[in-house]
């Protein structure tokens, strides 16, 4: 009985310290959000209702929900933490139908993530770091998309991402993921990017950032990629800033891009093969004249020796005889197209909601033809975009 007596003093030691020991804490979570939904009219009929030089939008005259985002950021504690985001509405149809999948619901990111004193890792499927323009609407400055968000640049991708901070100015990011807006691709190589942003005295809001990538894309999506095909081959370069100054905030970015194309693939190439090429640049301003109220435009340009990637609007890939019967062209050899476009517009906000109206003038270097077939080359529109944060 004496030797018993121990164990049990001892056990219930254990459990009134056990009791006062607080539980792990439980994740913390902070909920976010935004929509925004538009009204846009043009001045050119197209024969499949598509608005020229904005395949992103839904259509002629029609006002639309573009987006609803939902995410959730939780923290884990001892650096580590995750972050959910979902997209619905029109911009979530355009990036499920860009990585091969159906609805209009999108998983844009899961992702885990460490934080230490100077690095984070990033594992899961994340959001480009490319360009001057946000998926979240809600963030942008302009009511539209532009040139190279629409045509150029790519929404995200899945995979790792190390990001170091030498000091509060300088920070590096370095990528491997699977190829650009994919969920899964089934390349035996994979895609791989450098990157170094200043921050001049440590700020967020000002920054200048240039990345640099390269790998193998496939030639289909879902059941149509070839498991061996990695042929296209593409490389690209962008350089992106902003700087704010009181009331005035201004962006930039500077797009190059090349990708090999496998024989056959572009209308009119040789037997060995095509290197197509684009390169395109951009400007958006903004300026708050009065609380509340700003005025905001946007100027881009942008050249694409094949057409590979404005052959995207259904109009443009018509012209370049892209859309005959069994056609599997992506582009064509001397294309040499370049667009121009502008915008201008004015912004009011209350609280977290805003209000954008917009003229946008679009151009191209070759003749498109509308419903009636009457050429043209430039289109007009007019865009009312209301939305807010939450």
């Amino acid at each position: 009985m004496r030797r018993f007596f121990p164990f049990v003093s001892f056990g219930i030691l254990g459990l009134a310290l056990a009791a006062q020991t607080p539980p792990p804490a439980a994740p913390s979570i902070k909920w976010r959000g935004s929509l925004w939904a538009s009204g846009v009219t043009q001045n050119r009929e197209t024969g499949d209702g598509s608005l020229v030089f904005r395949p992103l939008d839904a259509g002629q005259s029609q006002v639309t929900l573009d987006g609803l985002m939902l995410g959730a950021d939780v923290t884990f504690g001892k650096g580590w933490s995750a972050k959910l985001t979902v997209l619905a509405g029109q911009a979530g149809k355009i990036i499920q139908t860009s990585t091969g999948d159906t609805g209009s619901v999108a998983a844009l990111e899961a992702i885990l993530q460490w934080s230490g004193e100077k690095d984070i890792l990033r594992v899961g499927r994340m959001l480009t770091f490319i360009g001057m323009e946000s998926l979240d609407n809600a963030q942008d400055v302009a009511a539209s998309r532009g040139l190279l968000f629409s045509f150029v640049d790519p929404n995200g991708q899945v995979g790792l991402n190390w990001h170091h901070a030498f000091n509060p100015s300088w920070s590096s990011d370095a990528w491997v993921f699977n190829g650009e807006d994919r969920v899964k691709d089934n390349n035996h190589r994979k895609t791989a990017g450098l990157g170094l942003t200043y921050n001049p005295k440590g700020s967020a809001d000002n920054y200048l950032s240039v990345h640099a990538y390269r790998g193998p894309e496939q030639d289909g999506l879902g059941t149509a990629a070839n498991s061996v095909a990695e042929s296209r081959l593409r490389e690209r370069l962008c350089v992106m800033g902003q700087g704010i100054w009181g009331k005035t905030t201004l962006q930039s970015e500077l797009a190059f891009g090349r990708e090999r194309f496998a024989p056959g693939a572009i209308k009119g190439s040789p037997e060995q093969g095509v290197t197509a090429a684009w390169r395109g640049v951009g400007l958006i301003l903004k300026v708050e004249v009065v609380p509340k109220f700003s005025f905001f435009a946007r100027a881009e340009y942008l050249e694409d020796d094949k057409g590979v990637r404005l052959a995207f609007d259904p109009s443009i890939r018509s012209s370049l005889g892209l859309d005959a019967p069994l056609a599997t062209y992506i582009g064509s050899l001397g294309a040499m197209l370049k667009a121009q476009s502008y915008c201008l517009g004015v912004e009011k906000k209350k609280g977290p909601a805003y209000a954008r109206l917009e003229l946008r003038q679009d151009r191209l270097n070759a003749d498109l033809k509308d419903a009636k077939g009457k050429p043209y080359r430039d289109g007009l529109s007019a865009t009312l975009s209301l939305g807010a944060s939450f």
